[in-house]
């Protein structure tokens, strides 16, 4: 019988080379907490008149909104959803989909992260929000798996 070891063991060396090779970096990110709405009670970070307690990173990522702190970068593969796809999801059909498959290495356990995906054949880096569970393929933790969509609206 295979243990989960084995496959690793097996499939990791194989997917260390082939990450590489597709070309493209996923840079996941802490998103950054949300302010409290006016009447509502405040967030843990905020006092009663909605400003924070403990600051966040001076401006950690200027060109990313939203995004606070960096947890590195990663090889991956992301592909936009066609047509199709996206309505076996039922999505709506103007809602740019990307569908992202990551290396096993990335710390995607916890909720809360934001993500910009750069390289390939990626005119600009793209910034995606998870739509869902992001997926420890197998629970063999050989790669993640996630289907995210692009609130800037954009298509490659």
């Amino acid at each position: 019988m295979i243990t989960t070891a084995d496959l690793q063991s097996v499939t990791r060396p194989i997917l260390d080379q082939v990450f590489p090779a597709l070309g493209q970096t996923l840079h996941v990110f802490r998103a950054q907490a949300a302010t409290s709405d006016p009447g509502e009670q405040p967030l843990p970070e905020y006092d009663e008149r909605g400003e924070l307690v403990t600051p966040l990173p001076t401006n950690p990522t200027p060109t990313t909104p939203g995004a606070g702190t960096s947890l590195g970068e990663f090889p991956c593969i992301a592909y936009q959803l066609d047509a199709k796809d996206k309505a076996d999801l039922g999505a709506d059909m103007a809602v740019p989909l990307w569908e992202v498959v990551a290396h096993w290495s990335a710390p995607l356990h916890d909720p809360g992260l934001l993500f910009e995906v750069f390289g390939g054949e990626l005119p600009k880096p793209l910034l995606l929000t998870p739509l869902g569970d992001i997926v420890d393929e197998g629970t063999q933790r050989l790669c993640w798996t996630f289907t995210a969509r692009a609130p800037e609206g954009r298509s490659a």
